[in-house]
Order: C-alpha cells, then structure tokens, then sequence
C-alpha cells in the first residue's frame, strides 16, 4: 500500500519515476518532456503543472478519466491506459465494460478532442486475467 516501497527499488534499477515531476529526453534534436498524473489515486497533479519546463509536454496517465485535466493544461499528448480495452469485447457491439467514469467511451484506442490527442492502450496484463476477443496491446507510437 506504500508507493514507495515499489518506487524505490524501481528507481535504483534505472526505471525513471514520472508519477511526481518531469523528465526531459532529447529526440531527433528535439526536448520532449514526459509528466505523470495518477489523479485519482495520488494527488501531485498540481505540482507537475507548476513546474513545466520548455519542450514538448507528454501528460503519462493512468486513467483516460484526466483528459479533461490534460486539455484544460494545455497537454498536446496523452497516454493512458487502466481500462484494459474493457477485457470484454463482442463482434459488433464492442467493450461492454470499463474502469472508468466514461464507461467504454475510452475503453482503448485513439481520442482527440480540441487540441489534445489520447491514446489509450489495452494494455499486457491486469488483476484479472480474462480477455475476451480483446488482446493484450503493447503500442508503439510514431
């Protein structure tokens, strides 16, 4: 139930933490900066805001339920994911349940809305192992 006990030894292998801050890399001469939102969860949010630095803002989220929070601060690009694709999909009709206040509406896949894009990942793997015609989805973004 402690973060930290999870964060830390993470962090001492070389995993970058970006639940509390940004994290700027460097790409093709280009600064992108990664921030983390776990809103609901954790409440850093704020603070990640307030400290911005110069480049191209990546908001990380767990829950596509920020992207509201994303485009009111401005974020070009969200990555999200927590809903696992809603793990039950029918032919025709589609996830019939997801994690999240929106229901399915962002169960898994691309949103974009004013000038903010998400990508929501269905995810590897999750407390319950049941998928139904709804793979696990590792992305990779160009």
């Amino acid at each position: 139930r402690d973060a930290r006990q999870i964060r830390e030894p993470l962090t001492h292998c070389g995993w970058v933490d970006a639940s509390a801050g940004w994290h700027s890399f460097t790409h093709g001469g280009q600064s992108i900066c990664f921030a983390g939102n776990e809103l609901p969860w954790f409440r850093l949010a704020d603070e990640i805001v307030a400290s911005q630095p110069g480049g191209f803002p990546v908001l990380l989220s767990h829950s596509p339920d920020q992207f509201g929070w994303a485009r009111q601060q401005g974020f070009p690009l969200m990555l999200a994911g927590h809903t696992h694709g809603g793990q039950i999909r029918f032919p025709l009709i589609g996830p019939v349940i997801a994690p999240s206040r929106h229901g399915v509406k962002y169960a898994s896949g691309l949103f974009e809305q004013g000038h903010t894009v998400m990508h929501v990942s269905r995810g590897i793997s999750g407390d319950d192992p049941i998928r139904l015609n709804c793979p696990p989805e590792l992305t990779l973004l160009e």
